[in-house]
């Protein structure tokens, strides 16, 4: 069997998907060898990558109701709306002081590096912190320090990093899991409008990214969710989603064994 490399791209809340497919993998007997991440993917890839169960990030989704409350100080004196201290505790009790060369799955998160404007991946050091670096949304969370350097979302240039997958592992089925899908589809209402502008303008960018770029995966599967907001942190939206995600893990399920079985397969 081939070596196999997921690829989990970005898109808040509707990143519960990712269990979901990644569910339906692990029943089937199939772990990745590679996980590359971004955002929400990186989240979701990173916290399964350091050993944690299907379970266990169910049991998190469940009881995890938003990403944090509007700061004002934040707003008006810093870079971030939110104060994001809630997602940074979760982070931390799941993956503790785990690092990317502990994890029993390799796993590389993809970031924005603000100092020079490139993509950065994190393949070494501290989970929580790679993590962080890739999920921290321009405006909304606090650009993350790591080193002398400050890094934000990875969705900003990379959101669905099925090259930086290729690149670690050339010979590997690489499988991509798209949560956005159309843009049309997915413009976010928000009770905080400013919230509301600068998720629907990272939405447009990061999908026009996505299409604009050669694909390089063997298998992308785009799952379009308009009935879950990429706010919508809460564990009704959490069910929704992972239940989407474990209906597109079964219907492309036979079509990523074939691939690993050395088969070959029109991606359309």
């Amino acid at each position: 069997m081939k070596k196999f490399a997921l690829v989990l791209g970005g898109g808040a809340a509707k990143g519960y998907a990712h269990i979901g497919i990644l569910k339906v993998l692990e029943k089937n007997g199939l772990k990745p060898d590679l996980i590359v991440g971004t955002s929400i993917g990186a989240l979701v890839g990173g916290i399964y990558a350091s050993g944690k169960t299907i379970a266990e990030l169910e049991d998190l989704a469940a009881k995890f109701n938003g990403i944090g409350t509007f700061s004002l100080y934040s707003a008006l004196f810093k870079d971030n709306l939110l104060n994001v201290d809630k997602i940074k505790r979760l982070i931390n009790k799941a993956v503790g002081d785990i690092t990317h060369e502990q994890a029993p799955i390799k796993f590389v998160s993809v970031s924005t590096e603000l100092n020079t404007g490139k993509e950065k991946y994190f393949s070494t050091g501290l989970l929580r912190d790679s993590i962080m670096a890739s999920i921290s949304i321009p405006g909304v969370f606090p650009r993350f320090k790591v080193g002398e350097n400050l890094y934000c979302d990875g969705g900003l240039l990379n959101n669905l990093p099925e090259d930086v997958a290729r690149e670690m592992m050339p010979d590997a089925v690489v499988v991509s899991v798209d949560v956005i899908g159309d843009y049309e589809k997915q413009v976010e209402h928000c009770r905080l409008k400013t919230i509301e502008t600068i998720i629907n303008a990272s939405t447009l960018m990061t999908q026009n990214n996505v299409k604009h770029k050669p694909q390089m995966a063997d298998l992308r599967i785009a799952i379009s969710q308009p009935h879950i907001s990429q706010m919508g942190f809460n564990g009704k939206n959490a069910k929704k989603s992972i239940n989407k995600g474990v209906n597109f893990g079964k219907r492309y399920i036979s079509t990523i064994k074939k691939l690993l079985n050395g088969e070959k397969h029109e991606n359309n």
